[in-house]
């Protein structure tokens, strides 16, 4: 005998053997009688009068309603400011512009900053360069101001 027939031998006494395995594993497996007896009738109609709620579900507690506890929370109140600007172009003129722009102390808004010129402008677009440009002077990261403008200088795109 040589070794391809030993393999054949094997291999098919080891697939004769999964089959009783499985055949047996699937005749062992059976629900118990009484599992599929029902003495109670399972309810397959709804309505707000025969409605029972089950226990809570959901054991956590809501996020807002610790918030409501706390009370109401403050809106920030908003700064207006009008600051004085110059902007030095390509050609090397200098121009001042009036940049108006919003803050709360912690974040600016950057949609209102230079928002007294028209939106669109060559006004307002370099009104909104020299705008970047001034809070980078402003920019000190000692104090919460400060950290807001070099955050405006960071992230403020004209």
């Amino acid at each position: 005998m040589d070794a391809s027939e030993t393999r054949d031998r094997s291999n098919r006494r080891l697939s004769v053997f999964s089959i009783i395995i499985v055949f047996s594993a699937t005749m062992s497996i059976s629900l118990p009688s009484h599992a599929s007896d029902r003495s109670v009738e399972r309810q397959t109609v709804f309505s707000d009068h025969n409605y029972t709620p089950r226990r809570s579900v959901n054991s956590m507690r809501s996020v807002m309603a610790e918030k409501e506890r706390d009370g109401p929370v403050k809106a920030p109140k908003i700064e207006r400011k009008t600051e004085k600007v110059k902007w030095l172009d390509a050609r090397g003129t200098e121009t001042e512009y009036r940049m108006y722009y919003q803050h709360d102390g912690i974040t600016l808004d950057f949609a209102s900053v230079c928002s007294n010129h028209r939106s669109g402008s060559i006004t307002y677009r370099n009104c909104r360069k020299a705008a970047r440009q001034w809070f980078g002077t402003k920019c000190n990261g000692g104090s919460s101001a400060g950290k807001m403008y070099c955050h405006a200088r960071n992230a403020f795109r004209p």
